[in-house]
């Protein structure tokens, strides 16, 4: 009996389930293959994440294992998942997952560019990181100078970074992140957050050599604002002095601000609340910062500075007491001459004020002359710590409350330098009022009332925007001012006197009232509608002159100002409110509207309440908002937010 032929289509079966056998096995083992490459990147995840996340808090021994390990196994992912991802670029069209798919190879091809360009950044600043790891150099070297050579070593593999970078920039700008899912497009957004910041750390660290004097002297303006007297850029500028690197080296100088000034010479008129409510008849130093635009007032006080001391700088670096006291946590307990005990981050603020004060016989020429003596010896002090014993310097720390310090703004760098210059303001570490096509909100404080009353004035704000169906809107903002000193009954009195022999503390001129200029800066074109007003008696002024307190609209280039002047009494509270129409500060596009606000802090303020409401225009309905409104009732989204930073505000909605 012959055995039954196999007829072609049985043949054509058989022959097809093998291919399929085939493929299948291909395929598991390509995906075994992708896992295998994953499996040890995704537990390297978490770290990264952190990375991302908050820079400040990686330790510098574990970075470079971290990157150039994160690196080799997205190459690896990536080689392994190549015919996937030719396939997944075109598969966009896949209801639901199209977008993601299509996205794959970019977000692969971008995190291979990052990783590439963290692991020959490291590369090149490796004798860095082990300077920071070893607390420093060894004894006889100097710590500052072998920073800057590593820097200047490393030039060739930062300019590789920092190609790196772009073209992860450029893979980016393919992307739309607003068809993506929303967990890709969280990792997206993480992304945008993390890939400017990254750049801004490669280009600080190119320019550091030059702003560090390596091809010629620099000299910078160090200026110290005291917060507990508020003015616009943070704080009354108390002192300030010359700063000269040298290839590394560092001189400084640093005097009273009152000693600044030359009055042999002639100058000018000073801001007219200056001159109304303080009896200010020149414009001197120590007033320089009236300009909450802090590259404004860092020329200003450039100008009268060179004016009276005949220096010219290079920048302006203003800081006030929570930098210091951060600065000095990162340096541990300093021994300074004459005083009872060690300066920490924690003593600093209370030490500081207690060195203001007159000996028991009071107010004396010699204390006028020597009274902020002490900011120049602790900075002395300071500069000696690190030079001489590098060790004793928790250099991560130090990185870290200087980090803080400029994201809060209570750290502020102005510089000449172009590049420098767009650098810092890319950050917003330069101060600058920030440009927004949206909406726009700064309340700026000025104390102008010869003391130090500003850590017992609480300030919080409510804002309310109604949204037009044409992207207008009405702004509604009240600022409450809570004076937490028990009033006395006692009438304000704003002179400050200085009477030889008086016994004046700093203690003292934190009892007062508070004298305040409050300026509210939002979009240019707004029209103020409606300011509550608050007479000041004349009692309470120097110049013996009531003051009506009603709203006044102010000329500044690229916003709409409102300035207002009043005093809150001690023991009392204050309200003030503004109603004003805004331009178009909501955005049509591909038929979904777009509203932004960008809220800006005042540099030198603690972190402060701000309640948001924002009314979406009848028919409209809310797809997405960022952070996510506490509240959201119909057409109302209401947001409890907190201004220790710059905050920026989203909604879309149709």
């Amino acid at each position: 009996m012959h055995p039954k032929r196999m007829t072609p289509w049985r043949a054509g079966l058989w022959l097809l389930v093998a291919v399929l056998v085939v493929t299948l096995a291909g395929l598991g083992y390509r995906v075994w293959r992708i896992w295998r490459a994953a499996r040890p990147l995704l537990a390297q995840m978490d770290a990264v994440r952190t990375l991302a996340a908050d820079p400040a808090t990686v330790d510098p021994a574990t970075l470079a294992p971290l990157v150039v390990e994160t690196h080799t196994g997205l190459v690896a992912v990536r080689d392994e998942a190549r015919p996937f991802l030719a396939l997944a670029s075109h598969l966009g069209w896949v209801p639901g997952i199209g977008p993601d798919l299509k996205a794959l190879p970019l977000l692969l091809d971008i995190a291979v560019d990052l990783s590439g360009a963290g692991e020959v950044a490291l590369e090149g600043l490796a004798p860095l990181l082990d300077l920071v790891s070893a607390g420093g150099a060894a004894e006889g070297q100097d710590t500052l100078a072998l920073a800057i050579h590593t820097l200047v070593e490393a030039q060739p593999q930062l300019e590789a970074a920092q190609a790196l970078m772009k073209r992860a920039q450029e893979r980016r700008a393919e992307m739309d992140a607003a068809s993506l899912s929303p967990r890709l497009r969280r990792l997206v957004q993480t992304l945008d957050r993390a890939l400017p910041l990254a750049q801004a750390g490669i280009e600080a660290a190119r320019l550091a050599p030059g702003l560090s004097g390596v091809s010629g002297p620099r000299t910078y303006l160090l200026m110290a604002q005291n917060s507990d007297e508020l003015r616009p850029t943070g704080g009354f500028i108390t002192g300030a002095g010359p700063v000269t690197v040298d290839n590394g080296n560092i001189k400084f100088s640093f005097r009273d601000s009152y000693f600044v000034d030359d009055f042999s010479k002639p100058y000018g008129d000073p801001p007219c609340p200056l001159y109304n409510y303080m009896g200010s008849e020149l414009w001197v130093f120590r007033d320089a910062n009236w300009s909450p635009d802090f590259p404004t007032s860092a020329r200003k006080a450039a100008e009268l500075y060179t004016y009276g001391q005949g220096l010219v700088v290079d920048g302006v670096i203003a800081f006030d007491q929570q930098t210091a006291a951060g600065v000095i946590a990162a340096l541990g307990p300093i021994p300074v001459e004459g005083w009872e005990e060690p300066i920490t981050g924690d003593n600093f603020i209370r030490l500081v004020r207690q060195a203001w004060n007159p000996s028991d016989e009071g107010v004396s020429s010699e204390w006028a002359r020597t009274r902020k003596e002490f900011l120049g010896q602790l900075a002395q002090t300071v500069l000696s710590r690190v030079r001489q014993q590098p060790k004793a310097v928790d250099w991560v720390g130090l990185g870290r409350a200087l980090w803080q310090a400029l994201q809060e703004r209570h750290l502020l760098i102005y510089l000449k330098d172009p590049a420098a210059a767009s650098l810092l303001h890319r950050q917003g570490w330069d101060g600058a009022l920030r440009s927004t096509e949206g909406d726009y909100l700064m309340a700026v404080d000025a104390n102008l009332g010869f003391n130090k009353v500003n850590p017992y004035v609480e300030r919080r704000l409510e804002y309310q925007v109604a949204l037009d169906t044409d992207g207008a809107a009405r702004g509604t903002l009240t600022i409450h001012y809570q004076h937490n000193r028990p009033g006395d009954g006692t009438p304000c009195n704003q002179r400050a006197t200085y009477a030889k022999g008086e016994r004046v503390t700093y203690e003292g001129l934190m009892e007062g009232c508070y004298w305040n200029y409050l300026r509210v800066y939002v979009p240019e074109g707004s029209h103020l509608r409606f300011a509550s007003s608050h007479p000041t008696p004349a009692a309470y002024l120097l110049r013996g002159e009531a003051a009506a307190g009603e709203a006044e609209v102010l000329p500044d280039e690229g916003k709409a100002v409102f300035g207002q002047f009043f005093v809150v009494e001690r023991g009392r509270a204050l309200a003030t409110c503004f109603e004003y129409d805004l331009p178009r500060v909501a955005h049509l596009s591909e038929g979904q509207w777009h509203y932004t606000l960008l809220i800006q802090k005042q540099p030198g303020t603690d972190r402060t309440p701000v309640s948001l409401r924002i009314v979406l225009p009848p028919g409209m309905q809310l797809l997405v908002a960022t952070p996510t409104p506490r509240v959201e009732n119909e057409r109302t989204l209401t947001f409890a937010l907190e201004l220790d930073t710059d905050v920026i505000v989203e909604a879309t909605y149709r």
